[in-house]
């Protein structure tokens, strides 16, 4: 469901980097998926690293291509911090 979301974002907006995650409180588990275009990987962003770095933050691991990758956390109380994390990491990459 992740994926598919993740279809529709970049469908509608194809030039925008987009990542998203979903935390499972019950499973006390988070999945991150991300999508970066060429133009932001020439910038410097690019989704393994992106998603990788979201992942550390809520005690998880990841990784991928430079234009599509996938990862998960272990701890879904920490998803607000990893999700700022994300945010902090792109913005610093693609000022």
């Amino acid at each position: 469901a992740l994926m598919a979301a993740l279809d529709t974002v970049r469908g509608n907006q194809p030039a925008a980097p987009v990542l998203l995650l979903a935390a499972d409180l019950d499973e006390n588990k988070v999945v991150i998926v991300a999508r970066v275009p060429d133009t932001a990987i020439a910038q410097g962003l690019k989704a393994g690293d992106w998603a990788r770095c979201a992942a550390e933050a809520c005690g998880g691991k990841g990784g991928g291509r430079p234009d599509m990758a996938q990862a998960g956390g272990k701890d879904a109380s920490l998803a607000d911090t990893a999700l700022n994390a994300a945010r902090n990491f792109a913005n610093e990459r693609l000022a």
